[in-house]
Parts: C-alpha cells; sequence; structure tokens
C-alpha cells in the first residue's frame, strides 16, 4: 500500500530510474529528467507524475537526487529550494565528497532544508533486485524523517554518522577497488606469462586466509586500528616478497604500475625503522605525515 505524501525524484538515468521505481512500490512519485522519453517511460511503468515547474513541489518534503555532477545538484537545489516547504530534506543519492555535501547544506540552510547523504553501494542489477545498499551520512533527525524512503530504496543501509560520512565511504570503498583492479590486472598478465593458472590463481586470491580478505580483516581491521605492530610477518619481510615480485615482472616482461608504486611505501617504512614490525606498520608512514592511518583504539 502507498503512502499519501509524494516523493519527488530528480534524475531518471540508469541508476535513478530504478531509484524512483523502488520508491514508487510504497509511495506516489514525481519525476524529472531532462530526457522526455525516461519521463514518458517512468509514468506508463510507474505512474510517475512529471515535474513541470518547482512550484510543483510545494507540498513535497522528500526530493532525491541521481544526478552526474555536484554541479547539476546544487543547480536542481537553487531551482527547488525556495518553494520546498520548511523542514523538507533533500536526499544525495549521486556520488559525490563531503565537500560538496556541505556546500549544498549551506545552499539549503536558509530556507530550513535539512539534507542526508545516502549514497547507492550497487550496480543497477542490485538495485532491481533489491540487494542494493545505502551509506547513510547527515543529522539523525533527518535521517528518521526519510527513513520509509531510504527504507523503499534499499533495505540495507550504514549510518556512518555527520553529513558527507556517506559520500566519503562511498568515494573510499570505489578508490579501493578501483585500485584493486588494476593491481588484479598486473597479477593476471603475470600469471599468464609464467604460466600459472587463472582459476587457481582467483581460488588463492579468494581465499579468506591467503588472498584479498587478509590484508583488510587481519592487518587492518586488527592491527592497523588498534596500532598493533608486534609480531607477525616481519615488514622487511614483506619488502623482500615486493622485490620478488618486481624481479618476476621484469623477467616475465610484464609492465607494471600499481605494484611498483606499493613497492616504494615498503621501502620507505623500512628506512624509517619499521623493519621488525608487522608490515601492517606502512600505516605508521602516515602517522609520521601528520595522516593517522586509522583513529587510536
Amino acid at each position: 500500500m502507498q503512502n499519501h505524501q509524494d516523493v519527488a525524484v530528480y534524475g531518471l538515468g540508469n541508476m535513478g530510474y530504478l531509484v524512483a521505481q523502488r520508491i514508487a512500490k510504497a509511495f506516489p512519485v514525481r519525476a524529472f529528467d531532462p530526457d522526455e522519453t525516461q519521463l514518458a517511460r517512468a509514468k506508463q511503468a510507474f505512474d510517475a507524475t512529471p515535474i513541470g515547474r518547482p512550484e510543483d513541489l510545494k507540498n513535497t518534503k522528500i526530493v532525491v537526487l541521481s544526478l552526474p555532477s555536484p554541479a547539476v545538484s546544487q543547480a536542481v537545489m537553487r531551482q527547488i529550494a525556495p518553494v520546498l516547504p520548511k523542514g523538507s530534506v533533500v536526499v544525495e543519492t549521486s556520488t559525490v565528497n563531503p565537500a560538496d555535501m556541505h556546500a549544498s547544506e549551506k545552499l539549503l540552510a536558509p530556507y530550513g532544508i535539512g539534507l542526508i547523504d545516502a549514497s547507492v553501494m550497487a550496480g543497477v542489477s542490485q538495485m532491481a533486485a533489491g540487494t542494493a545498499a545505502l551509506l547513510i551520512g547527515g543529522a539523525e533527525e533527518h535521517v528518521a524523517a526519510c527513513r520509509p524512503v531510504l527504507d523503499a530504496i534499499a533495505g540495507k543501509q550504514v549510518y556512518f554518522g555527520a553529513l558527507g560520512a556517506g559520500a566519503a565511504a562511498k568515494v573510499i570503498n570505489n578508490a579501493v577497488a578501483h585500485a584493486v583492479m588494476v593491481v588484479v590486472a598486473e597479477a593476471g598478465s603475470m600469471a599468464t606469462a609464467t604460466g600459472v593458472s587463472h582459476e587457481k590463481l582467483v581460488a588463492l586470491l579468494a581465499d579468506p586466509q591467503m588472498g584479498l580478505h587478509r590484508p583488510l580483516t587481519h592487518r587492518y581491521a586488527e592491527r592497523i586500528v588498534s596500532g598493533n605492530y608486534a609480531g607477525g610477518m616481519p615488514l622487511d619481510a614483506a619488502r623482500k616478497d615486493s622485490v620478488l615480485a618486481l624481479q618476476l615482472a621484469q623477467t616475465a616482461g610484464v609492465p607494471i604500475f600499481a605494484i611498483q608504486a606499493s613497492h616504494s611505501v615498503y621501502e620507505m617504512a623500512a628506512a624509517a625503522g619499521h623493519g621488525r614490525d608487522d608490515y601492517a606498520a606502512i600505516a605508521k608512514l602516515w602517522a609520521d605525515w601528520g595522516r593517522p592511518a586509522a583513529p587510536a583504539a
């Protein structure tokens, strides 16, 4: 059964359309997109009412944005802020940085309008299947006001705290994924050049005790977060293994970039005197530079 309060959705691209479609299962939806075809599609599929002008939103208390850039989001906010009811909340699902969220907050504050970030962690297939997640930041009262809409979008939600924290978490997650993608591509090329089975390499890297999980679940979660660098695999040993990887790539004629750059960190950490610590001690470099790698335990 639908709620009577309508929800506005700006942006009906690949993700925005699915977001609107999910919201439409629980709320009447008003929608805007410069593509008239998408508006017609939304009208036919889930009875979305096109937004003809900002004044159409004079009784709308929640606006969801799924737009291509922070500049576009803020342009929309400038148009709609003067007409939205005081106490309304804008939900930014687009991928942005915390600075963008803070700039948007300043834009909306004079009108008494709240703002939260609810960054979407999923591809279009996960959103369509209802398995997407939202990474949320913002004042708790604003999040609470949007809870039924957030629940309609995705059942899995992680609240990170202050405004912009959810957006930052998504950007960080994506940065890790994209960096690891380069490392995996390099590793795959080394495997091809040295006759290593790709299927067995994937199984090895996916093993919770030996592969990609270990640096996160053990080195980061158990050591870096708590500042525990005693025992374990010495950084000097990890540096030695890194040298072997560089030699293997050179012998096999495989150009590497991310792995080569990562080796430099081990060289710097060894030079800084961390050689006998567990190799998670590379994080100490960021503390030495005045940027803690993790909060104190």
